[in-house]
């Protein structure tokens, strides 16, 4: 395998029986995250190499999350990868119907979503003392929302007249959300880094969409 410069980054080609294979090489920070996260990031790279076309990464957040029940401790990572044009998301989590007693076995997801696309980025901020908050203070913690219409959540709920002693059927409302995806960090937990980390990408990402809104109405 040899690296060969290229648009967005240095190129890897692996030459074999079928051929030479090539493909994006990731920036080594972004490398440096999924090896850190320590979930199969051999795995998560290759999604997200295969997904990037040759257009250069502008920033990056790789999510690790563990959930631990009474018989087994379950985790799953998620990259979010920003480029001029799209938003990435590969995704890499345990195989819920694995054999008792197999080898381990990941399932793997990956989507790319244009900018332009993405309805709704709202950042959340909490900050510890806001009584004397200065700028440049950094929050304790940051949640990020995105959505892009990929997924809707329906609540339902009985109507009624008003009346406490009817019992009447009046039907059903409900509510539909758009429900894609939703992060939060907090230094508490993961780290005053990784809250910055968050920071910088949800700053960037909102940038790029907004630019991308001009450009379509343009």
């Amino acid at each position: 395998m040899r690296r060969t410069p290229g648009y967005g980054g240095p190129r890897w080609d692996v030459s074999g029986e079928w051929g030479t294979i090539v493909g994006m090489a990731l920036p080594e920070v972004l490398v440096h995250d999924l090896q850190s996260a320590g979930y199969y990031p051999q795995l998560t790279q290759g999604i997200l190499a295969d997904s990037l076309y040759d257009e250069p990464v502008l920033a990056h957040f790789v999510h690790i999350d563990t959930h631990v029940d009474i018989e087994s401790i379950h985790r799953h990572v998620t990259a979010f990868v920003l480029t001029e044009t799209r938003l990435l998301l590969a995704h890499v989590d345990d195989d819920p119907n694995a054999e008792p007693g197999s080898k381990p076995r990941a399932v793997t997801s990956s989507e790319d979503i244009e900018l332009d696309r993405l309805g709704t980025v709202m950042v959340g901020r909490t900050f510890a003392d806001p009584a004397a908050f200065e700028p440049g203070d950094k929050p304790v913690e940051v949640s990020l929302t995105m959505s892009w219409g990929a997924s809707k959540r329906f609540e339902a709920f009985p109507e009624t007249c008003g009346d406490p002693n009817c019992v009447g059927d009046h039907g059903y409302g409900g509510s539909i959300f758009a429900e894609d995806v939703m992060l939060r960090v907090s230094a508490e937990a993961e780290g005053q880094a990784a809250v910055d980390r968050m920071t910088d990408f949800a700053g960037k990402l909102r940038a790029a969409v907004f630019h991308a809104r001009l450009r379509s109405r343009r």
